[in-house]
């Protein structure tokens, strides 16, 4: 029968024994094979600021740098994807294998609006949905020029800015003013 006091006698052993392997494990990982094998050398961070994130990241897995994109933020100045920081800076020095921390430009806030007037109000949403801009139909009218459906005027109009969630107010075309029924109107009345 085991007692309690070989019980903590074999816990101490066990606690010791994994003392020992982590001990070597780390002597081994940072003392003996680096000694053995040599660090990484370092080298100087390329300047990759202003580049696009494609460039940037051929350069710096070049010089055997790894790349993290960290941010992304919208830039009035830069085009999408275009590096507007990075950590380290350029010059700095870093090991081989290293990490580079970049912010990206995820472009402006605004958009240009298309020419819009005129076209179907389903290609119109699309369109629109794909600049980030959301359409509300304000309106609706009859009109002889526009087809059923499409748009014929917009706020803000087309050419215009606005900004990326914004919301396009439509007026939507009904298609031409329905004729009066001639037939009814041009029928004398007999009395009976």
């Amino acid at each position: 029968m085991i007692t309690n006091s070989q019980y903590k006698r074999a816990g101490y052993l066990l606690g010791i024994g994994l003392g020992i392997i982590l001990i070597t494990a780390f002597l081994f990982s940072q003392i003996i094979f680096p000694v053995l094998l040599g660090r990484t050398p370092k080298v100087e961070t390329p300047e990759v600021t202003g580049m696009q994130l494609l460039q940037a990241k051929r350069i710096l897995q070049g010089e055997k740098l790894h790349v993290v994109v960290k941010d992304s933020l919208f830039s009035e100045t830069a085009t999408v994807e275009t590096v507007l920081e990075q950590n380290p800076l350029a010059g700095e020095k870093i090991r081989q294998d290293g990490t580079v921390y970049l912010i990206i430009s995820k472009g402006s806030t605004n958009v240009i609006l298309p020419s819009i007037i005129g076209r179907p109000f389903q290609e119109v949403i699309v369109s629109l949905r794909s600049l980030g801009l959301h359409t509300l139909v304000v309106d609706s009218t009859y009109s002889d020029i526009y087809s059923v459906n499409s748009v014929m005027r917009s706020i803000p109009s087309s050419g215009s800015k606005a900004n990326k969630g914004s919301t396009v107010k439509l007026i939507l075309s009904k298609g031409s003013v329905p004729s009066v029924d001639t037939l009814a109107t041009s029928l004398p009345v007999y009395p009976y």
